[in-house]
């Protein structure tokens, strides 16, 4: 009996770890790290393209966009967003490929802080790292997100899930739009 409950403890275990997630939420357990997106049929080089024309068409500025890039293997990009938190946001996406998927990857949120010295009697904004993996500071000693964070988590949430979405639907699309279609 004790080897058999050892086992289904593995087994339960394992699944979790080996469980890839398909969108990324926020709680007591934190940010998820990434999420996997099953894309049948593609191959690799495939996705790597269709990132690369979904970025052109996504962004106003691809070239200032796109950070690095290996062929086929990934893909890097700096994007930004306003009112995600406080006046302005970027962040930092890595879109690695395999045959039949991608993984969308963030890799740093960054905002806008407009700090006030009171003490000198002047502003000093600059770029604030968002801590996206040590979480535990957004959450009270009940468990709970804290107020001031509750907007902007699920702001981030929604954001990044509907870039990934656009991305996905983009990918599995054969066709590319135009961004003049009465022309």
């Amino acid at each position: 009996m004790k080897y058999i409950l050892i086992f289904l403890l593995f087994l339960t275990s394992s699944q979790s770890v080996l469980s890839q997630e398909s969108e990324f939420n926020f709680s007591a357990k934190g940010f998820t790290d990434y999420v996997v997106v099953e894309c049948e049929k593609k191959t690799q080089s495939e996705l790597y393209k269709k990132t690369l024309d979904w970025i052109a068409v996504t962004y106003n500025s691809p070239n200032a966009v796109l950070k690095s890039q290996i062929e086929n293997e990934y893909i890097r990009i700096e994007g930004s967003a306003t009112k995600l938190i406080g006046t302005g946001t970027k962040y930092q996406i890595e879109i690695s490929f395999k045959e039949g998927k991608y993984k969308f990857d963030i890799i740093d949120i960054q905002f806008w802080n407009e700090a006030e010295n009171i003490l000198f009697g002047y502003n000093e904004p600059y770029w604030k790292k968002f801590d996206i993996i040590n979480t535990g500071k957004y959450f009270d000693k009940q468990g709970q997100i804290k107020n001031r964070y509750k907007d902007e988590w699920t702001r981030l949430t929604i954001y990044f899930n509907d870039l990934n979405l656009s991305l996905k639907n983009f990918v599995l699309s054969n066709q590319i739009p135009s961004k003049a279609k009465d022309w």
